[in-house]
């Protein structure tokens, strides 16, 4: 079993051992709370950035294992991962690659999550954000 693999299934236990997860008592709010080192009751960028990385969630949509996202991974990555938001972002594969190369680096797909994540659009993920992007990507069809 390569590393990807093990990594990938490590990642699935983990959000399977999480699954009665909701609302302030669940694995996705005790993982808002870890990451928001300032303790201000939301996530700026670098705390989420942080908590993206940790929780190896771009290797999760990056199925090739590469630097960056195909059209194709990130199509299925949005069905499977983002299926519950009606955000336009998540619509169009151009909006998230903004420097036009077609493809998405971690940095083009981090910012456009940001975005995606912070429904209110105060520039910061409170814990409700953060924990329905938690809980989205292990409903249904996702992880």
């Amino acid at each position: 079993m390569n590393n990807y693999s093990k990594l990938f299934r490590a990642f699935i236990i983990f959000l399977a051992l999480g699954l009665p997860a909701c609302g302030n008592e669940g694995e996705g709010a005790k993982l808002f709370k870890t990451y928001n080192q300032d303790e201000n009751d939301y996530l700026e960028e670098r705390e989420f950035y942080v908590a993206l990385e940790e929780m190896n969630y771009f290797t999760a949509w990056n199925k090739d294992d590469d630097a960056y996202l195909s059209e194709d991974e990130w199509s299925a990555a949005v069905d499977e991962y983002l299926g519950g938001y009606q955000i336009a972002t998540v619509e169009q594969f151009g909006e998230w690659d903004l420097d036009g190369d077609n493809m998405i680096s971690q940095d083009e797909f981090r910012d456009n999550l940001f975005e995606v994540v912070d429904k209110d659009d105060n520039v910061q993920i409170s814990e409700s954000e953060f924990v329905e992007l938690y809980n989205e990507g292990r409903s249904p069809g996702g992880p």
